[in-house]
């Protein structure tokens, strides 16, 4: 059982979507970009809806952005939906064709589409032929093999074309061709034949291959009435792809949607290899951009979404997903490697998997700290110089913002004072004088004061500063450790303190209180201690 009672981990292992794994989506600026998509396709539809298709029906929508933001498990997520909206839809990864020759690349394409594609579109086109030979068509009737033994025997037509379609009986190969170039242009009958004896032909050159994807939108929308959508994935300046986009651009396939994906990177390759292409697709009928998918309100939608998505026994409440929430948050404040939709699916897969491991009821510090040090070994908190763990950061820093967070910090810095002193790196230390929390002499003799100052209100700060700095006089040097950004005087050291500054100190804080200093953390508390001017 995995963390919220989910019967299975609701994230991707994989690094590279799958059909199955798009099927969820999560964040504003991914539906807003489905809705756009949908929308294109609901416009070709209505446009084309009840009539031949024509070369002006052709669209053109480009996507882009990042590595990792989410655009392929967009793409895959439309073509998950293709049913519901008079649409067949095939996907290819230029980058996974090597080398783009035009026969693989037409491979590409019919793969990218479903079987039960071809198994419906096979279908019609039998029975279209079926209805030709019963209206009394002799080379329909020879293109189903249908013979004069046949009809003595009591097999119909219609049973004929059945056993066809059921994979029975075949078709005249030779007969077919004949009877098809009556009706249909040289690629039409050519991929019909395909279809109806499921082998497809290769094609040796641009000029064959677009004529085949043609026959394919025409076909399709003639006796599917659906429109056809072409994702291709990971386009860039890469010469054999511009050439055979361009193509297909130029082409105008009818009843067509072309959805081309690209970072920002291959397309200024685009810009640079072929302006002609560019300025097509600066031209195209959609322009999406998913900038600020990777922003952390929208990875903490797409995150969470999972999770309710898979939550069937409603065990996902809202107060932890406002714990989760907290969490996402940290990792991405503290980690840049956690600022791409791949990457933070990845962390919570593996999260997943040590909650199920460990028996935790749901994804806490200690699934994510376990989760970082076995999966991404090395990795450390930004700035910290303790290297606190990262189950001790994420509930540390939440407290960062409590109104004891300054008591808290007082007490810290005391103590790593105190420490300094058992280590000999300082003078005695002096009962305190108010409003300065404590007061010691430095080796050489001189008397240092130290006061915090943590507000969220930094008005409050500057006005309790300004106060404490009237004590200058009773000390050779005051420094005052604050959330404020101010600056320094001749008489008085501002030292701000960061949110990993603080979690460093009451880290130190906690391990001295419990007696936990080791020797190796020695040399750790030292450096902390100069940054905040103890030693």
């Amino acid at each position: 059982m995995y963390a919220y009672q989910l019967e299975n981990n609701p994230y991707p292992s994989s690094p590279t979507p799958t059909e199955k794994d798009a099927r969820i989506l999560g964040g504003k600026r991914h539906k807003e970009a489905k809705s756009a998509i949908l929308e294109c396709i609901k416009e070709l539809c209505n446009k084309v809806g009840g009539r031949d298709s024509n070369d002006g029906d052709f669209r053109v929508i480009t996507l882009i952005q990042d590595v990792g933001s989410g655009k392929t498990h967009l793409a895959l997520h439309i073509k998950n939906l293709q049913s519901r909206h008079n649409t067949v839809c095939t996907f290819l990864d230029l980058s996974t064709i090597s080398p783009k020759t035009i026969p693989s690349l037409y491979n590409a394409i019919i793969k990218g589409f479903e079987n039960e594609f071809f198994v419906q579109l096979r279908t019609k086109l039998v029975e279209y032929i079926r209805d030709r030979a019963e209206q009394g068509d002799n080379s329909a009737k020879k293109a189903l093999d249908y013979s004069f033994v046949n009809k003595l025997s009591g097999l119909t037509i219609k049973q004929k074309a059945e056993e066809i379609i059921s994979g029975k009986a075949s078709v005249s190969v030779e007969n077919i061709k004949k009877f098809l170039v009556q009706w249909f242009n040289y690629y039409e009958s050519n991929l019909i034949r395909n279809i109806i004896t499921n082998s497809f032909d290769t094609v040796s050159n641009l000029e064959e291959l677009l004529g085949m994807m043609a026959a394919i939108s025409k076909l399709t929308h003639r006796f599917l009435s659906k429109i056809v959508l072409y994702e291709i994935d990971e386009f860039d300046g890469n010469p054999d792809s511009i050439e055979f986009v361009k193509g297909i651009i130029n082409a105008h396939l009818p009843a067509s949607i072309v959805l081309l994906i690209s970072t920002p990177s291959g397309y200024a390759e685009i810009q640079g290899k072929s302006p002609s292409v560019f300025d097509r697709l600066e031209k195209a009928n959609y322009k999406i951009d998913l900038v600020g998918s990777n922003s952390q309100e929208e990875l903490l939608e797409i995150v969470l979404e999972y999770i309710k998505h898979n939550d069937k026994k409603g065990k996902f409440t809202q107060k932890t997903q406002d714990e989760l929430d907290e969490k996402i948050r940290v990792l991405y404040d503290e980690f840049p490697e956690f600022r791409s939709v791949r990457s933070i699916i990845n962390i919570l897969y593996h999260a997943m998997e040590k909650s199920a491991e460990l028996d935790l009821e749901k994804i806490d510090e200690t699934a994510i700290d376990e989760t970082i040090k076995h999966t991404y070994p090395g990795l450390k908190v930004r700035g910290s110089i303790m290297a606190v763990p990262i189950s001790d950061f994420i509930s540390i820093r939440r407290t960062c913002e409590d109104e004891s967070t300054g008591t808290q910090l007082k007490r810290a810095v005391t103590n790593l004072v105190n420490f300094a002193h058992e280590m000999g790196n300082i003078g005695k230390l002096e009962k305190q004088n108010q409003p300065l929390d404590v007061i010691y002499q430095d080796p050489y003799g001189s008397k240092i004061g130290i006061a915090v100052v943590i507000n969220e209100n930094h008005a409050k700060n500057f006005e309790e500063i300004s106060n404490i700095s009237k004590s200058s006089a009773l000390v050779d040097k005051l420094v005052i450790l604050t959330n404020s950004n101010l600056p320094s005087s001749e008489s008085t050291i501002i030292i701000n303190v960061d949110k990993s500054k603080m979690v460093d100190l009451l880290y130190f804080n906690n391990r001295y209180i419990d007696r936990k200093i080791g020797s190796s953390d020695n040399e750790k508390i030292q450096t902390l201690a100069r940054t905040v001017n103890i030693i």
